[in-house]
């Protein structure tokens, strides 16, 4: 069944803003024809829903809409005819009373003009007062059309990637991405068209009520571009690439960036596939890895000048990531850096975080610890959470460099909403006195905060509880030892979570917090369960430090580190 098929698909973007136009209300009368004329809309709403017709008269309203569109600019002229035929099908149709606003404007005629702003005022807040826009709460349409013109109603948007998802409560939405101007963040918005599916119920073959698979075939063809992409997107799924790029491309030439972004990656994948010799095992094109290579690319940047962040961090990855002589993707720096500048401007975190930590470790960028601190306090300014957390670990290693001076304060607005990993880093840096006054009675304080957090969750937070433990018990900062509530807090986890307790990193620790309390003949014990579990777990990477722990508890000595 398609309604569970058809993915929601997940990209780094701002929240949509909206601004309301206000209906014509001023005394009880005006008030009065206010609540008369959305009575009037729902009912003829419910009568174009209900018409036995619909299933003609919808395809012919969808091609006159369309066509009203996309005469908007160039040849307003038409719109009078056109917005006609559109209103005379569907008399609340807000792309139809748009296009005669439109064309009014342009003879200059203040009664039509005035006629139709009024009805759009009245049309407008009527689906803006039906959700906000969320996934939970979409905003209820009639045709795709009308999303389109309410993005322009709303602070002049359009939209440059659409596609149709199903959920339990809105077997058809319709998620956009729209921006004001080449320079805006996408805003992403959700509308819902469910009540379509009944009504067309009858369409093709026998099926659910709920199911939009029909109603989709038939938004397709009348060139919809979101239906194609969502067509397209289900046949990627059940990897018939062949066909889903057939429909994906049809998507993308009416400007559909979420087109674009889904060829990107099936390119780039297919070229994967290419490389290792395994594509005759799967429904796709028969093309060389290069080819795929250079479509994966050529549609990341056809995203991108529609606005993709997402397309710009993948290729800008790409660009730095590389080590192919292949000649549509050869290494190269400095592209690679502009594209994941450009897209931390526009709100992508993780384009910030990744320059960051490879400034930091030198391994693909040139080891700069000043630029790397730009870009972590870059990306702790967009209010990331796991943002804020990496820039507050990476100044307890380079504690010499100065913290941008948002990070305690957004750091503490993180903590407040019970986030304790935020309490934990919050502690880091006051016992190192990082962007305030040192203070070991703070850092204690949040740490202890932080366990309480973590012993509260569902899942306990066990890798929160282990980090305040080692921390207390392996700082060379005397006054911020403590090694009997270490104990405590990882008795009392590993002797209730199972899963805990077969970790390696968590034993080692445990074993830390009993050598720490002089009790060396239990921390070996412990030490050699975690070497047991890092063996079964074929744990390699951590053995060597594991076996150097336990020979330091069997010299009587406890693990100490510099840093919280």
């Amino acid at each position: 069944m398609l309604r569970y098929l058809i993915p929601t698909l997940l990209f780094a973007l701002m929240g949509c803003q909206n601004t309301a136009l206000q209906p014509p209300i001023g005394d009880k009368q005006g008030i009065a024809t206010a609540k008369a004329d959305l009575k009037n809309i729902d009912d003829a709403r419910a009568a174009f829903l209900a018409d036995k017709a619909l299933a003609k008269t919808l395809p012919t309203v969808l091609a006159f809409e369309n066509q009203a569109l996309q005469l908007l600019q160039d040849e307003p002229l038409k719109l009078g005819a056109i917005g006609t035929a559109v209103i005379e099908l569907r008399p609340n149709s807000l792309t139809g009373h748009y296009a005669l606003k439109k064309f009014y404007e342009y003879v200059e005629t203040d009664a039509g003009v005035d006629t139709h702003r009024q009805k759009l005022d009245h049309l407008y807040n009527h689906i803006k007062n039906s959700g906000d826009g969320s996934q939970k709460s979409p905003y209820k349409i009639v045709t795709k059309n009308d999303a389109a013109v309410f993005a322009l109603l709303q602070k002049n948007k359009k939209i440059v990637g659409e596609i149709y998802q199903t959920t339990e409560s809105h077997p058809l939405g319709l998620m956009t991405l729209a921006r004001a101007n080449p320079a805006s963040p996408l805003e992403s918005t959700v509308f819902d068209l469910s009540d379509l599916l009944q009504p067309l119920a009858d369409l093709g073959a026998p099926q659910e009520v709920d199911s939009p698979w029909s109603v989709l075939r038939l938004f397709a063809d009348e060139n919809d571009r979101a239906a194609q992409a969502s067509i397209g997107t289900y046949l990627a799924k059940q990897q018939r690439y062949d066909s889903a790029t057939g429909w994906l491309e049809l998507s993308s030439r009416g400007g559909n960036m979420l087109a674009n972004t889904l060829l990107a990656r099936i390119y780039g994948y297919l070229a994967g596939e290419e490389a290792t010799n395994q594509s005759d095992t799967i429904d796709a094109p028969k093309v060389s890895k290069e080819e795929f290579t250079r479509l994966s690319i050529q549609n990341h940047r056809q995203a991108i000048a529609l606005g993709s962040v997402e397309s710009m961090y993948t290729l800008g990855r790409l660009y730095i990531e590389s080590m192919s002589n292949d000649a549509y993707l050869k290494r190269d720096i400095p592209q690679g850096v502009e594209l994941l500048e450009r897209a931390g401007a526009l709100g992508n975190a993780r384009a910030y975080l990744f320059l960051a930590y490879q400034n930091a470790s030198g391994k693909l960028l040139e080891r700069d610890e000043t630029k790397a601190n730009e870009y972590f306090a870059a990306a702790a300014q967009l209010k990331n959470p796991s943002a804020l957390i990496s820039y507050a670990r990476f100044l307890v290693s380079f504690n010499q460099l100065k913290p941008d001076e948002q990070l305690l304060p957004l750091l503490t607005e993180l903590a407040a909403q019970d986030n304790a990993k935020a309490m934990v880093a919050l502690g880091n840096l006051k016992a190192l006195g990082i962007g305030s006054k040192m203070s070991v009675r703070q850092a204690v304080s949040w740490y202890k905060k932080a366990v309480r957090s973590a012993q509260a969750s569902h899942h306990e937070a066990a890798d929160v509880i282990n980090e305040v433990a080692w921390t207390l018990t392996a700082t060379q900062i005397k006054p911020l030892q403590r090694s009997r509530y270490a104990q405590k807090i990882m008795d009392a986890m590993m002797e209730k979570n199972p899963q805990a307790s077969s970790h390696p990193e968590y034993l080692d620790t445990w074993a830390n917090t009993y050598a720490a309390n002089g009790d060396f003949s239990k921390a070996v014990a412990l030490q050699k369960q975690a070497i047991a579990s890092a063996y079964a777990q074929k744990r390699e990477d951590i053995l060597d430090i594991l076996n150097d722990h336990l020979a330091k508890f069997m010299a009587g000595k406890v693990i100490l580190e510099p840093t919280p």
